[in-house]
């Protein structure tokens, strides 16, 4: 049996159905990774940028502290 021009067209159009069901598969797979990923990451990136702004205002405190009691101890009264 020989194939005919429109038989290799018919091949043609199916497997480029099936390439798009694929893709449009992958793709669907795909953003619902990235979308549990992002979920995931989410409160982590939430929690380090907490740390942060934490950080800050103890070095904040910390200097204060050290100007209040240097070397340790209370300033001595003039």
């Amino acid at each position: 049996m020989t194939l005919t021009k429109g038989d290799l067209s018919q091949i043609d159009r199916r497997l480029e159905t099936q390439k798009e069901e694929i893709l449009d598969e992958m793709d669907e797979k795909l953003t619902m990774l990235r979308s549990n990923l992002f979920e995931k990451i989410d409160p982590i990136l939430k929690e380090v940028t907490t740390a942060r702004e934490e950080r800050t205002l103890v070095e904040n405190r910390l200097e204060k502290l050290e100007e209040i009691h240097p070397q340790g101890q209370h300033a001595p009264s003039i």
